[in-house]
Parts: structure tokens; C-alpha cells; sequence
């Protein structure tokens, strides 16, 4: 398919190759492509799939047909262009400067971006810190106090609301400029609850049953929704009711018949057994800590500045698609912390630095022992995609690695005394290597 290839690497482990595919080679995808789109089209005086070719691009505009062709061409071009040049990609290809017109060579420039080189140091034996777990009695009653305050129920009451009491409202929103509408809408807010847009609950501190109140709020210029970015709005309310938490008095009787246990002292050691459960995750978590910690000192590798970029853009898009379901978007939610998203990038930027370099060591130590990941991931169904498998069987092989890392490190107790020793990176230093 491809007629010429050159390859420059860009930087280390970005490469842009700089890709031919001869004429008769787009032709034929030429073919391929005129033939799929011309059965699905019905154009008047045609019967589907014998449409000329020119008849078909006029119809469905030459940037799409172009379009169809490249989605088509490029992947086995690039392909083939891998496999002459030995390059295996660890991203998706990035395509610029693509050229064609008919009857000629069709030319693109893609990015490619191969894995680092990973220089393992001294990783057998490492040293860990054992991490106490303890469960005190105060920590159980606290426990017990949250349980108390899960089995609250809320009673009308006459005072003021206060910070964290349920009102019942009508409220209506207009338009600055705009005649109020006769229409009310109801509902349950939590007084003082903050992130609300407009910031209704807010207003509901101090505030009785029957009271009305008004307030004006402009909606910031980068809400998502662009029908009310900007915009000035006035909000009516009306409280209906303010509900107050009142807490049971723990019982045996109140602990069965909601928690299906028998008493007060089966639900202490219940909620023992959790606490104990969740210190022990943490100091796993922290022994991890440990390991990573030594394995950066350790071992050295240079992420690729593209692969960085791939993992904080997957961050933005998870943090806007969180914060949408809760009525408002990332730049807005960085607003009120007196944030931008450029802040934001320079906050997690360290933060996937360090996961993907730890991610490559892991990967590296794991082919250096021969640890594999699950090949049937648990709870990942039969036709989940194949990147998502490949993902989860990553993580099953990361997790392997860390448990053989613990498996084989030194523990010393948290009053024992450690000698760091000097990591290899700092060795060869040392000896002008």
C-alpha cells in the first residue's frame, strides 16, 4: 500500500513518520469506499450501489467523502509503515498534514509514540515500614454516633432553620427583564448545602415556615449550559416547612428492627470489625506508598510528554463529567476556588507524571519475573471492548507486582531504626558512571 516511509523521532520515543501511499493503492480504497456509501445512499434516479462516483461525492459533499476514505486508508497505511520500521505504539496515532487529490499519492505525517526504556534499579528486598492498626474504643464510639445520626428522622419545627436543616420550598426563577411567570416549582433543600446554581439552600439559613424571600444571581459566563451563562436571575421562595433532625436514643429494639442485629454491643463489634478492616486497607495503602517511593528513587524513566498530556486529559474529561452530574462544570467548579483549568493541569500534572512512570517500573519489573496479569478479569463482562479488557488486565498485573514487591521486601518494625541505602541511580553517580 505505502510507497515511501521516513521515519524522525522527535523527541525520545515520539516519532513522526512521514507516510506515501502510492495511487492505485487509494484507488482502490477509493473503490472500496464509493461502493459502501453509494449501497447505503438512495439517490433519486439510481438504484442503491450503481451511483457514480461523482454523483456520490457530490452528494454527500467532498470533505465527507474525503473524510470516509481517510478513516479507512490511513489506520492500514500506518500500520504496514509500523511494521517496516519496527515501532509499536503505545497511543493512538496522531495524523497531520494530510494531502491528496485525485489520481495522485496521498500523503500524511502521524505521530507515534513507543514506550520508554525503563532502567530498573535495585528492587528486590526494599524496605517497608510496618504500619500499626489500631481501633480504639473512642473511635468505635464515634462509629456509633454516625450510626445514630443515619437513623435520625426529621420533625417539623417552628424555629429558624439552621445550617443543615431540611426546607421545603417554593421557588420561582425569571429572567432579569422578564414579567415573573405564575409558575412554582417545589422542593426538598438541606439549609446551607453548598454548589448550588442559583445558590438557593443558602438562603434558606434562618429563614421560617410561610416566610418568603427574593435574591438575584448572574450565572457565571462559563456555565455549561449556555442558556443561562451569563445570565441575571431573580428567585423567589417560599418555605413550607422547616424539618429538623431529631437523633433515637440507641437501643437493642432500635438496632434490630432497623439493622437486623441483636443489640447495641453486636453492632459495636460490627463496626469494630469495619474499622479494623478499613485501618488495615490504609496501611496497606501506605506500605504501597512505601514501595512506590523507593521504587522512583530506584529506577529511572522518561515519560513521554504525549503520554502525560493522554492521561491528564482522561482526568479532565472524568472531573467534568463528575461535576456534570451535579448541575455544573469543571471551569465553574475551579471558579468558586479562585482556579482555572491551566491551575488545575499544573495540580495533577505531578500527580500522572508519578502514576505513569510507576506504571512503566511495574510494567518492566513484571516482565523481568515473569508476572502475568488475570486473563478473565472478574466482574468485566464477555464483551466488554478489547482497550477496556487490556486495562483491567493491566491493573490485575500491577497489582500482582506490588503484592510479589511486598512479598519480598524487608519489614522492620515502625520503633526499628532503618539505614536508607543509596538508590542505584545514586551509586552511579557516585562512581562518575
Amino acid at each position: 500500500m505505502i510507497s515511501r516511509c521516513e521515519v524522525e523521532e522527535k523527541e525520545p520515543n515520539v516519532w513522526r513518520l512521514r507516510v506515501e501511499v502510492a495511487p492505485e493503492a487509494v484507488q482502490r480504497v477509493t473503490d472500496r469506499v464509493h461502493k459502501e456509501i453509494s449501497r447505503r445512499l438512495r439517490i433519486p434516479g439510481f438504484r442503491p450501489g450503481h451511483a457514480p462516483l461523482a454523483v456520490v461525492r457530490r452528494w454527500i459533499g467532498e470533505e465527507e467523502f474525503q473524510n470516509q476514505l481517510f478513516r479507512m486508508i490511513l489506520p492500514d497505511a500506518t500500520s504496514e509503515a509500523l511494521t517496516q520500521h519496527q515501532l509499536k505504539p503505545i497511543l493512538l496515532p496522531k495524523y497531520e498534514e494530510i494531502q491528496w487529490s485525485d489520481g495522485k499519492p496521498l500523503t500524511f505525517v502521524a505521530e507515534i509514540v513507543t514506550r520508554p526504556e525503563v532502567k530498573l534499579g535495585d528492587y528486590r528486598g526494599l524496605t517497608i515500614r510496618r504500619i500499626p492498626v489500631e481501633v480504639t474504643d473512642e473511635m468505635v464510639r464515634q462509629a456509633v454516633e454516625e450510626v445514630r445520626l443515619d437513623l435520625a428522622r426529621y420533625e417539623p419545627t417552628e424555629e429558624p432553620a439552621q445550617v443543615g436543616d431540611r426546607v421545603r420550598v417554593r421557588y420561582r426563577v425569571s429572567a432579569e427583564g422578564e414579567q415573573p411567570s405564575g409558575n412554582w416549582q417545589t422542593g426538598m433543600f438541606t439549609a446551607g448545602d453548598p454548589g448550588w446554581s442559583p445558590p438557593v439552600p443558602e438562603h434558606l439559613v434562618g429563614i421560617r415556615a410561610g416566610v418568603i424571600r427574593e435574591f438575584a444571581y448572574s450565572y457565571p459566563d462559563t456555565h455549561p449550559n449556555p442558556a443561562f451563562a451569563g445570565k441575571r436571575v431573580t428567585v423567589a421562595l417560599e418555605a413550607e416547612q422547616v424539618l429538623r433532625r431529631a437523633l433515637p436514643q440507641l437501643t437493642d429494639e432500635l438496632v434490630k428492627q432497623e439493622l437486623g442485629l441483636e443489640s447495641v454491643e453486636e453492632l459495636k463489634e460490627e463496626l469494630r470489625t469495619e474499622l479494623e478492616r478499613k485501618a488495615r486497607r490504609r496501611a496497606r495503602e501506605e506500605e504501597k506508598r512505601q514501595i512506590e517511593d523507593q521504587l522512583l528513587q530506584n529506577c529511572s524513566v522518561a515519560v513521554p510528554e504525549p503520554v502525560t498530556q493522554a492521561l491528564i486529559q482522561e482526568s479532565l474529561v472524568s472531573s467534568q463529567k463528575d461535576l456534570l452530574r451535579n448541575g455544573t462544570s469543571l471551569p465553574e467548579w475551579l471558579a468558586r476556588q479562585g482556579k482555572t483549568v491551566d491551575d488545575y493541569v499544573n495540580e495533577i500534572r505531578p500527580i500522572a507524571e508519578r502514576t505513569l512512570k510507576l506504571r512503566f517500573i511495574l510494567e518492566a519489573i513484571a516482565k523481568t519475573e515473569g508476572i502475568e496479569g488475570e486473563e478473565e478479569v472478574q466482574g468485566l463482562p464477555e464483551e466488554a471492548f478489547e482497550e477496556e479488557r487490556e486495562r483491567a488486565k493491566r491493573r490485575s498485573r500491577e497489582e500482582k507486582t506490588m503484592e510479589w514487591l511486598l512479598a519480598h521486601a524487608v519489614w522492620v518494625d515502625p520503633e526499628d531504626s532503618v539505614t536508607e541505602k543509596p538508590s542505584a541511580l545514586e551509586t552511579s553517580r557516585e562512581k562518575g558512571e
